[in-house]
């Protein structure tokens, strides 16, 4: 069982990674050409649409009000995190 569990935390953080990587490419990629002003308004419009949706639009089957306001909370610290992660690359 422990083998089992360390292998889905190893399969969940790959795929993290591979997902931030491929948005932070995407993102670099599509707003680098307006300067960091505009790429940091970028990013902070998309950070707050994401949360917005999170909060209005996901309904969780099956799950308690609790489970979902969790999963809400820690959808939407995720999106913050990342998205303030990604940094305007002046190269």
């Amino acid at each position: 069982m422990a083998d089992e569990i360390k292998e889905i935390q190893s399969i969940n953080t790959a795929w993290q990674i591979a997902i931030q990587e491929i948005l932070r490419m995407v993102i670099r990629d599509m707003y680098h050409g307006g300067g960091e002003a505009s790429f940091k308004t970028h990013i902070k419009r998309i950070e707050e649409a994401a949360v917005d949706s999170i909060y209005t639009d996901l309904r969780l089957r099956g799950t308690d009000e609790w489970t979902e306001v969790l999963v809400k909370e820690r959808a939407s610290n995720f999106v913050t995190t990342l998205l303030t992660s990604f940094t305007y690359d002046r190269a």
